[in-house]
């Protein structure tokens, strides 16, 4: 054969073993995506598998072509056929819903599911700050377990420093450093101590007040009283025990678990203004007798003993009526007059566009009725409203078209209609009262029965008024203010005498030292008042406005400044401030 044909037959033959070994490629690729597509078909998109560091057990979820539907107790099989023991893995069972879910919902998603997590200690306060507790919650797996340091710092990062109980913690880790807990536990574990406030000096009267005395209850009727028979003034000899003066009480001051002390009320003493009526018994410190034949006016400043002067009426014929003591009026006061006593009033009858002034408590067996309504935008009242004006409480059947100004209580029985009422305690009516129209105001709280009308009367509540309290307070610490300089230039003045060694009169001395010492005595009342001016705020804040059975549409309540509009009736309600908004109850 010619070396031609041999290399024409070799090249034929390599040809032939190239096109086999394409076509065995062609079949094993062939092969491999079968499989493979088999594979996915029999896949259901779902891994397990451990991170590098293999602490975390990651699940991965891709949806294949056909759903997938898992439970808790399947997935937990797969885990053990895979190797992944519950020792080594603990299972989170919010993460596990979450992996249910969101197969569920065919979300791509990876996540961890599982590990080891070391126990958690986490301390909280209660609101003053007095208790703290620790919850521990034990750990998953082979997470580690809690331990005294770890108690010790967490108690340290969260600044509990005092009355940590210390038995209880030597108690817990009594069997070794850690805790071998199966479930989350809670403990107290610090004490602080809550401030105890101390209690003002109290004057305690030893005999009937006028103020103390209440409306008879009927006799056939329990549920019924007769506001009409208030009783009689009451009058004393000479000599009788009046009232007596509590000790003041010292507050305790608190701690709180960060060792935070919490300032307590401090008790502070009576003051009381004496006159030549009431005299101190020498035997017994702190008591007090009449030195005259009278009636026992009790105020804020103390008590007083008062003569009593009684009339059937007053009108044209008695002409206006000033009297230093107490007023007694059998029948009613006609239109116009003026009625002026220094101690009490007490009328029988009504009282008609007239004016009332007293320096203790006024009583209307009758009613108050003026001619006209007062002005909204009114400062003062006209001649065409009755007037009343007493330090003490005010107490009448009904009240219409006037202006009162109590230092005490405003109570009317039936009816308060169109006034305007300023009472330095409270507005209180019964159930079967109704207060309609005007501007109420009184510092602690208004209740009554009935709170406007469906009429839709503009009616304005208002207690607990802070704007004297500011005023005065912007007062103070303006006083303050200039208290502070006064002292910086009196020490000024002494630190100059001393290093210029002046010699200087002993008159001078002593002027200089007095001026320090009244500054600083001064100082102290202005701080002191400051104080009470806060307490007094704060308290202001607390006051209430209640209805008893009814409260109707426009009304405006206002609780220390912060108005509210009743937009719609509610039955027996209390408007109460929280949280610088007025709330309902």
């Amino acid at each position: 054969m010619s070396p031609q044909n041999k290399e024409s037959n070799h090249m034929d033959v390599t040809e032939e073993l190239q096109n086999d070994q394409q076509s065995l490629q062609t079949v094993d690729q062939t092969t491999d995506d079968a499989d493979q597509q088999a594979q996915e078909e029999e896949s259901d998109g779902l891994e397990f598998f451990a991170n590098e560091t293999e602490t975390r057990l990651i699940a991965l979820y891709k949806p294949a072509s056909r759903a997938l539907t898992i439970t808790e107790t399947q997935i937990r099989e797969r885990l053990d056929e895979l190797g992944f023991d519950e020792e080594h893995y603990p299972l989170y069972p919010e993460r596990i819903a979450d992996l249910i879910k969101g197969v569920q919902q065919r979300r791509h998603f990876e996540m961890e599911i599982g590990g080891p997590l070391d126990a958690v200690i986490s301390v909280h306060l209660s609101c003053d700050q007095t208790l703290a507790g620790v919850q521990i919650t034990p750990p998953l797996g082979r997470g580690l377990p809690a331990s005294k340091d770890m108690l010790l710092k967490a108690l340290t990062d969260n600044r509990v420093r005092h009355g940590i109980d210390s038995k209880l913690i030597d108690k817990l880790f009594a069997k070794g450093p850690t805790l071998n807990l199966q479930q989350t536990c809670c403990y107290i574990i610090a004490h602080g101590k809550k401030a105890i406030d101390g209690q003002d000096a109290e004057m305690m009267p030893l005999v009937e007040e006028i103020s103390e005395r209440r409306p008879k209850v009927l006799e056939d009727n329990n549920d019924q009283v007769d506001f009409k028979e208030l009783g009689d003034f009451p009058v004393y000899e000479a000599g009788t025990p009046l009232f007596h003066i509590t000790e003041p009480v010292a507050g305790q001051n608190g701690m709180t678990v960060v060792g935070k002390p919490i300032r307590a009320y401090q008790g502070k003493d009576k003051k009381v203004k004496l006159d030549q009526s009431v005299r101190e018994d020498p035997e017994h410190p702190r008591h007090y007798s009449s030195a005259v034949k009278g009636m026992p006016v009790f105020t804020e400043q103390g008590v007083h003993i008062e003569n009593v002067l009684k009339l059937d009426e007053a009108s044209l014929k008695t002409g206006n009526v000033r009297f230093d003591g107490s007023i007694q009026i059998k029948q009613g006061v006609d239109q116009g007059m003026l009625i002026e006593a220094s101690g009490d009033v007490k009328v029988g009858g009504l009282v008609e566009n007239s004016t009332i002034i007293a320096g203790g408590s006024v009583e209307i067996g009758g009613g108050v009725l003026g001619k006209k309504s007062p002005d909204p935008a009114a400062k003062e009242p006209t001649k065409d409203n009755a007037v009343i004006r007493a330090k003490g409480d005010v107490t009448a059947r009904f009240i219409k078209d006037a202006w009162v100004f109590s230092g005490g209580t405003i109570s009317a029985q039936r009816q308060i209609l169109q006034c305007r009422l300023h009472a330095g305690n409270a507005i209180k009516m019964p159930a079967m009262g109704q207060l309609i129209g005007g501007h109420s105001t009184a510092v602690k709280y208004i209740e009554a029965g009935q709170l406007g009308v469906p009429a839709a009367v503009a009616t304005v509540l208002e207690v607990g008024p802070l704007d004297a309290v500011r005023a005065e307070m912007a007062e103070v610490q303006e006083k303050i203010k200039q208290g502070f300089e006064q002292t910086k230039q009196i020490k000024a003045l002494i630190h100059r005498l001393r290093e210029e060694k002046r010699r200087i009169s002993p008159e001078k001395k002593e002027q200089i030292l007095k001026a320090r010492d009244t500054v600083i005595k001064a100082m102290a009342n202005l701080e002191n008042r400051r104080q009470e001016l806060e307490d007094e705020a704060q308290s202001r804040k607390k006051s209430k406005v209640k209805a008893l059975k009814k409260a109707f549409s426009d009304c405006t309540i206002i609780i220390a400044n912060t108005p509210y509009t009743v937009k719609e009736g509610f039955g027996k309600t209390t408007f109460y401030l929280d949280g610088g908004e007025v709330k309902i109850r």
